[in-house]
């Protein structure tokens, strides 16, 4: 059993394993429906996988079998733990080809999101629709296309983390927050003034993992948190 303290934050990370049907038996109702939905059986067997995984690691805090987990989704579709006793275990769950990571903390909202390291032909036109002037402007600054992506993918996966955190997905418009690295390293995020921000604090990080994918985080932190980094762990 791993222990979670208030400062503490978990993220797992596994390579994606092959397909194996007996997968399904850890799914509920909702998950299996939905992995039968997928019109490739790719996109199927990660989605398993993934939502496998994630029972798994939700197990390793708890006295709880995989298949015994009970999830509520909100009406933007993120889920959270519905098993009594355990609401404070919060978590989120990312996956892309070959890799999944799944954050989880005790009493803090927390999103996660990775990404595999990939060419983009249409980088500029995906920057100025997901992207804010500032950070548009940051990415095409330099003529380095490997930094160009470097770039591209650190913000994409930050506002990913972020919308996540909070809940909201994509009904938060991407162009009205940026994301700006500052002198001391820690990413920060601004908002334009027509945001409607939640008043929380939060804590950003990120990673590139062995040049193939891109993974960043986003934690809720206390105001007067806001100083002191929390301990963030790959697993």
């Amino acid at each position: 059993m791993l222990t979670l303290s208030t400062n503490d934050v978990h993220i797992h990370l596994q390579f994606a394993e092959l397909f194996n049907s007996s997968h399904f038996n850890y799914l509920d109702a909702i998950e299996t429906q939905r992995a039968q939905a997928f019109k490739f059986d790719k996109d199927r067997d990660l989605y398993v996988a993934a939502h496998v995984f994630l029972r798994k690691v939700l197990s390793r805090y708890a006295q709880i079998s995989e298949e015994k987990w009970e999830f509520i989704i909100n009406a933007y579709g993120k889920p959270s733990v519905a098993n009594f006793g355990y609401e404070w275990l919060k978590f989120n769950l990312s996956h892309t080809e070959g890799l999944i990571a799944c954050v989880v903390s005790c009493n803090r909202d927390v999103g996660v999101d990775v990404e595999k390291h990939k060419s983009l032909n249409d980088l500029h036109s995906l920057c100025r629709h997901a992207f804010s002037s500032m950070e548009t402007a940051f990415v095409i600054s330099t003529p380095i296309y490997e930094l160009q992506l470097l770039r591209f993918f650190n913000f994409w996966t930050l506002k990913e983390a972020y919308i996540k955190a909070r809940g909201l997905g994509f009904s938060l418009p991407l162009q009205q927050f940026t994301f700006v690295q500052e002198i001391d390293q820690n990413w920060h995020i601004h908002y334009d003034p027509s945001f409607q921000e939640d008043g929380k604090n939060w804590q950003f990080n990120t990673w590139c993992l062995n040049k193939n994918y891109y993974l960043a985080s986003c934690v809720e932190i206390e105001k007067l948190e806001a100083e002191h980094k929390l301990s963030i762990r790959l697993i």
